[in-house]
């Protein structure tokens, strides 16, 4: 475990859901793409958390495509019809990663 990234993670978080800060709702989202499993794991079960709040962090993360895998996991753990709107252009995605996470959100 990274424990610089773990603690920015939870920091991003507190920080995030306190104030709204852009900047570190984009550190808590950048950390879905983490090389530590603890910590992108992590930084999931946070914004899972967070709800349609969420929402807007996982838009810029599709946009950019980072951590495209996790972040369409996330969208269908939210829900709702706007994660089903962001996660159906990736249905046929060449990424067999990619395009199982967003078949695995038209399943529920």
């Amino acid at each position: 475990m990274n424990w610089g990234e773990a603690i920015a993670v939870f920091s991003a978080f507190g920080v995030w859901r306190t104030t709204g800060s852009e900047r570190a709702g984009a550190v808590l989202a950048r950390a879905l793409a983490s090389p530590d499993e603890t910590n992108r794991t992590a930084a999931g079960i946070l914004l899972a958390r967070a709800g349609a709040r969420a929402l807007p962090l996982l838009r810029e993360n599709l946009k950019r495509g980072v951590g495209v895998p996790m972040t369409l996991r996330l969208l269908g753990e939210i829900g709702g019809d706007e994660s089903a709107a962001l996660v159906e252009p990736y249905r046929d995605d060449p990424d067999p990663q990619i395009a199982a996470a967003a078949r695995a959100f038209v399943r529920r």
